[in-house]
This record gives C-alpha cells, structure tokens and sequence, in this order.
C-alpha cells in the first residue's frame, strides 16, 4: 500500500507542476535553436547538424538526461527551408521522445533584416515505469507496477528576426496540452490521475558586437515561461577569438551558472562543453550539469535566398 501512495504522489506531482519544466532544457541553446524554434530552417545558407547530450546534476540518482539531434537547411533557390530533429528526455521514472519535422518560410524585411515564421510537427511517446522509483523499504506485495505509454501528436510554432548580427525570436511548443492518464484504478482510489503536457513560450534575443579585428562578443537573453511556473531567465555572454574559439558564462534564473567553451575547425566542425554549477537547493545533493554539442556544415547552397 505504501508504495501505492508513494507512486500516486509522483503522478500527483506531475499534474501539478512539481515538474513544470517538460520540455529539454540547453544550456548550449543558442547552438541548436533550431530544436525550441522551427522558424530557424533556411536562415543559413547551408545544410548543418547538430548533437547535444546533457548530463543533468550528476550525482543524483536518475537524474535528467537529455540528447537531441538536428538536420536544417535552405532550399536551392527559395526564401525557404527544412529539417528534421529527434530528442529523448529521461527523469527516473518518466521519459519522452520525440521525432519532428520541420519547414520556414523566410521574409526579407530591408537591407540585412529578416523574418523567418516555423512550424513543426511530429509525434512524441511519453513513458511512465513504476518499477524504476526507488524506495527505502522492503518491496511492498501489495504494490503492482503498471507501465504506461502513450504516443501523440506535436506541434511548435516559431518566429525568427535577423540580420548578420541581431536575432530575436519567439516559439510556442507542446501547442496540443497533450493529457497523460494514468488508468482509473479499482483496488484503492476508483480516480484517474493525469498530467497535461503544458505550452511552453520562449521569448531569445541577442546581438554581436565587433570589439576588434580579433575579438566580439555576444550578450543573449531568454525567457522561458509556462503556465503557474515562475518566469525563468537565462542570460548568457560569449567572447569569440577569430570567428574561431569562444568563452562564455551564463546565468539561469534560480537553478545554476554555465561555464562553456568552443571551437570551430575551419567553419565545418564545431564542438562545444558547459559545465553547470549548481546555486539552487540540489547543490547539496549532488553535482553540476555537464553537456556537449557537436555539429558540421555542409552542401552550401550558393543560389540560397538565407541571409544568416
């Protein structure tokens, strides 16, 4: 019976937002927006891919882990593109996947500036499995872990603002509120328990400053805000050596501090590390958050209407 009401509290915590933040959290965003914002395909002039694998608070026992992987690029002559992304998110007992695709259609506005509007869609599998909660007691016989498993449909929609060195954009993701329900049960409560896969709204802009003929920098802000869940900021600065090396730190509102580093091998390979420093109340339960990102560009696309 025990661990009955312990699984019902884990069900009753995600109903209620003790797990707010559903959707894959980055701190390398800004190498993969394409994956919080469709409206990023065809805004470069050439096809890329992109990896990023994250190691959430290592040290605490099933804690996130989060990879997801992108392909995005420009149509041969029109203002448009397309790409496709593929990303797990494991906490414990919960996981989720998703498989999406993707098109932008991009607007030249004057000059140099830009407006690129996304959409993707795609099917996500959210899992819930009993038997991965750990517990402090001996196995309860009254106790019997169902799995539940339930595919559904996705969808993100996005706007994308640029110019060689200003961006901004917006995105709206999980716009269905997809319900995850755990089946009525007779034996004890005679209820259904669900979750609701909430919108999540990401507001990100920036600018790059030339400081010399070897250095700029690039202070970026965002915003992440889902419904009964406090705003989380996140504000980022990066110095970049030569279009080639960077440094950078970032701030995450109530959570943690990223230190992150990068290369960029003849502007064809890229790959980059953070490490998350925890200041929240889990610093005392285990460690950082480290993540990584590798990508490559390729087939340029010489007749490309992208301006990026």
């Amino acid at each position: 019976m025990k661990k009955y009401i312990l699984f019902l509290i884990l069900i009753i915590s995600i109903k209620t937002g003790a797990f707010a933040q559903q959707s894959a959290l980055f701190s390398q965003y800004m190498f993969n927006e394409f994956v919080i914002n469709p409206a990023i395909a065809g805004t470069h002039d050439y096809y890329q891919i992109r990896l990023n694998n994250r190691y959430q608070w290592v040290g605490i026992d099933n804690a996130p882990i989060t990879a997801a992987l992108s392909v995005y690029g420009p149509h041969n002559s029109k203002p448009m593109g397309w790409g496709g992304y593929l990303y797990t998110d494991s906490q414990g007992p919960t996981s989720k996947m998703g498989i999406y695709g993707a098109y932008g259609y991009n607007i030249v506005l004057k000059n140099d500036l830009n407006l690129s509007m996304g959409l993707n869609i795609g099917l996500i599998q959210y899992k819930i499995d009993p038997e991965k909660i750990e517990f402090l007691e001996d196995e309860d016989p009254t106790f019997i872990a169902k799995k539940y498993s339930y595919i559904k449909p996705d969808a993100t929609v996005g706007l994308y603002l640029y110019s060689t060195r200003l961006f901004a954009g917006f995105s709206a993701d999980q716009l269905f509120n997809n319900k995850i329900e755990v089946e009525k049960d007779t034996a004890y409560t005679g209820n259904a328990t669900f979750s609701r896969l909430k919108t999540h709204f990401t507001l990100v802009g920036g600018y790059k400053f030339n400081l010399n003929r070897d250095f700029d920098m690039e202070p970026s802000m965002l915003f992440r805000a889902v419904t009964r869940s406090p705003l989380q900021v996140e504000i980022t600065v990066r110095t970049i050596f030569r279009k080639m090396a960077w440094l950078g730190v970032s701030f995450r509102s109530s959570d943690a501090v990223a230190l992150m580093l990068g290369y960029n091998y003849k502007d064809q390979i890229y790959i980059g590390y953070s490490y998350d420093i925890t200041y929240s109340k889990l610093r005392y339960e285990g460690g950082g958050s480290h993540e990584i990102m590798i990508g490559a560009r390729f087939n340029k696309i010489r007749n490309s209407r992208a301006k990026f």
